[in-house]
Parts: C-alpha cells; structure tokens; sequence
C-alpha cells in the first residue's frame, strides 16, 4: 500500500516544477543568485597566441626602450670664444723649480778653429762595456797623482783579476810576455807581463802606431800573431810595479820600445756616444806652459778636475800642443777655471761638442 502512494507523489512534484520555473523567469527573478563580489575572485588572463611582456607604451612612443640612469663622469670642457671659433686645449702650467745658476742657451757656439783638426779616434776601448772602460782620472796621462807618484805615460783602467782584456784595434801582436828581459820601461820588470800590437794605421804624421797593454795576469795571444779589434788578448792582473789590479795603457808613436815616445791615449779613444773630450794649453801671460795646474771643468751636471801635464817628459799631440785633456765629457756648456788660493786666474765658458775635441786656450791671469 505504501509504495503505491509514494510514486504519484513523485510524478506530482515533476510536473509541477517547471511550471514554477517558467513564472519566476517572467517575473525577471534569477534562478542561481550571483553575489555582487565574488568571495574568491580569479584572474583569467587574455588568451594570446604568443606570450610577450608589455613595458606600458606610451602614445608618443608605443616601443618603449630602457634607459639607464647616466653616471657622474669627469670631462674636459673646451669652450670656443668669439675670438677663437674653434677652440683648443691649453694644457695647466706646472711649477718649474728655478735652477740656481740660469742655464746657458741650447744652440752650441761655433767650434774653436783649434778644434777642427781632423781627429784620429782610431781605437776602441780595451775593456767591454761591462766592466770599467772608462779611464780614472786620479791619475791621467802627464798626471802625478797630487805629486804621490812620477809621470805617467799611460792612462789606467781599474778592474779586478781577470777581467778580460780587449785589442784596441786590429794588427799584429809585436810581443807579449814579460818585460823582465825585453825593456820596455824605464826598468826591468816594470810592466810585468805585457802585450805590444803593432797597428795597421799609421799616426797623421806617418809614423807607425802601437799600443801596449800593462801588469796584464793571463796573456792569450803570441808574437806575430795577427788579431782583430775587441778581440781578447788576456786579463787584467798587477803584475809588475802596480798598486792594485789594473790595465796600464799607453799609445806609442815610432819606436815601440820608447818609453819616451807616448802620446796621450784619450785623443785617440773614441768618446762615448754623444760626449767628447776637451783639450787646452795652460799657460801664463807670456806663453810658457805651465806643470801641475789643477783645472775645473763644471756644468749644471757634474764637476771634474783635472791637471796640467807634470813635466816636460811625456808628449803632447804634434797638431794640438795641448798639455791637459778631459776625456768622456758629456756634450754641455762647461764653466773652466783655474783658482790660485781663492784667487780666480781663468774662467772661461767653453761648450763641448759631441763626438770631437773641443779646445781651449788656458792663460792665467798674473
């Protein structure tokens, strides 16, 4: 019984609610309420084709572009003037410390005509580069060491045992050995062991030239033997009458046994790149030359001394006449001067020209 009431009920209720339905759509009622903010809100994204990023364009510019914030950089500002239409950089002065003594002008005088002989820089240096190849000057040609030591025919090198010795230039080695038996000093035994090179070159004059090499340790050539310039030809020793370690050298003109028959090496090495040598005559008011005068040579630069030849036994140069030289000068004004206790005699400024001798005249006042 029960179950044949329950379903006319139910096919009663299906019958009936479209009917509802259908008078509240035309009354304008909603069937699902939709509430006027969502409680959850969800975004849906613009479907697109292609994914892109959007910068927020502009009207004026619809690609826009990044710009960097610029940064603070230093920059020269050149400005142009009604003057100068086309402006030029003009670089901040800097200080230049004033020189105590204003310097003399660049352009070098003229040459003294005494120095325009023609130079006979024939010989290199017998010692290399490496070593000491420039000659003291405690003791140069015609010098005596103060008055300590006699007057010396050669100039010196100083160098430690067996520093190498060079050939000053190509010829053939007219002896070598000791001069314990063969003279070659004013005594036996005073150069030790020695080598002569006879030279092919003569002296200006004609005569034959030579050098010799003094208080040498090891002797590496022979008699006869021929041998081209910076060749070795042995090393430096003290062989001898010699105080210390040293190349004593000397240039000989005619006779290779002569202890008298030298001339002054420095007019016949070739000067250092861009230096030169100065040469002079110290004399008194009437001419007569005078012995052991000390000379200063000064520049900006440096300050040497040197002396007047010490007596009338060594030579000076047959073309020069000179009886002082100041070899490896470098190319500058120099102030020359002779002072007699606090009493200035000479003072004279002389330039020196690179690559020659220049040469000075030194007469003292009374």
């Amino acid at each position: 019984m029960k179950r044949s009431a329950f379903w006319p009920l139910v096919i009663l209720l299906a019958l009936l609610v479209p009917v509802l339905l259908i008078n509240q759509v035309e009354l304008g009622a909603q069937v699902w309420p939709t509430p006027s903010a969502h409680l959850f809100p969800t975004f849906t994204p613009t479907p697109s084709s292609t994914p892109e990023v959007v910068f927020g364009p502009t009207r004026s510019n619809p690609f826009p572009t990044f710009t960097p914030t610029p940064t603070r950089t230093a920059t020269f500002v050149i400005r142009a003037t009604q003057a100068n239409p086309f402006p030029t950089f003009t670089p901040t002065a800097t200080r230049t410390p004033r020189p105590t003594e204003p310097p003399p002008t660049f352009t070098p005088p003229p040459a003294a005509v005494a120095a325009t002989f023609s130079e006979h820089y024939r010989l290199q240096r017998p010692v290399s580069s490496g070593d000491t190849n420039w000659i003291a000057r405690n003791y140069p040609y015609g010098g005596t060491n103060g008055g300590t030591l006699q007057v010396h025919h050669g100039v010196e090198f100083v160098n430690p045992i067996g520093t190498p010795l060079l050939a000053a230039a190509s010829g053939v080695i007219l002896y070598a050995g000791s001069d314990s038996g063969v003279i070659f000093g004013p005594v036996p035994n005073y150069y030790g062991n020695l080598v002569v090179i006879q030279h092919d070159f003569t002296a200006p004059d004609g005569l034959p030239m030579f050098t010799l090499y003094g208080h040498m340790d090891r002797i590496d050539v022979q008699a006869g033997q021929t041998v081209r310039a910076s060749q070795q030809i042995g090393t430096v020793g003290s062989s001898g009458i010699a105080l210390g370690p040293h190349l004593h050298f000397e240039v000989r003109v005619g006779d290779p046994f002569d202890f008298g028959a030298t001339r002054n090496p420095e007019l016949w090495i070739r000067p250092f790149f861009e230096y030169g040598t100065l040469a002079g005559r110290v004399a008194d008011a009437a001419g007569n030359p005078l012995y052991e005068v000390t000379i200063q040579i000064r520049s900006n630069e440096l300050t040497r001394n040197a002396f007047s030849y010490g007596g009338p036994s060594v030579n000076p140069d047959p073309l020069l006449g000179e009886n002082f030289t100041m070899g490896d000068l470098p190319a500058d004004y120099y102030r020359v001067s002779v002072n007699d206790n606090g009493r200035i005699r000479f003072d004279e400024m002389v330039y020196v020209h690179p690559n020659r001798t220049t040469w000075v005249d030194v007469t003292l006042r009374p």
